[in-house]
């Protein structure tokens, strides 16, 4: 019997590298989640700071400064929230491309393991028959041998 060739291999290395990709792909955005829900604390963190201390200090010229730098920060922390919501969003996407990759290489892994299953059946089968008919010639032989010798 031929050995086990499973003619669409190539295939299957393929869609595990797509899956690889697309795995790649869903670390990178989860980092840049990270990265981006990080920076929007440390920024109000820094704001809530910086607001205790004009609390205690409050001169007259600071107050307008501070108008001004609140809105700047306000502004600074919408931007970042967008790019966030934006980021999510492409994780979302991303997430979908690697769970269909991840179907399209278990599909081919099924089809794969079904063919070898079949072959190991038929491989079975094949061995039994030639040691049945190994047996046979063997008994065979030894019947044509006790005959002659014996009669």
């Amino acid at each position: 019997m031929k050995a086990f060739r499973f003619r669409l291999d190539q295939a299957l290395h393929w869609r595990r590298a797509q899956a690889k990709v697309a795995e790649t792909a869903v670390q990178s955005a989860v980092a840049r989640i990270t990265a981006l829900q990080n920076a929007i604390e440390d920024r109000r963190r820094t704001f809530g700071a910086e607001a205790r201390d004009l609390a205690i200090e409050t001169p007259g010229p600071g107050i307008e400064n501070w108008n001004a730098y609140s809105a700047h920060t306000q502004r600074t922390l919408n931007q970042a929230r967008a790019q966030l919501k934006e980021a999510e969003c492409e994780l979302g996407r991303h997430m979908r491309t690697l769970v269909d990759a991840n179907r399209r290489v278990k599909l081919l892994e099924n089809l794969r393991q079904t063919k070898l299953d079949r072959w190991n059946t038929d491989l079975a089968r094949e061995l039994e028959a030639f040691a049945g008919e190994s047996f046979l010639a063997s008994y065979n032989r030894e019947e044509r041998r006790a005959r002659s010798s014996g009669g």
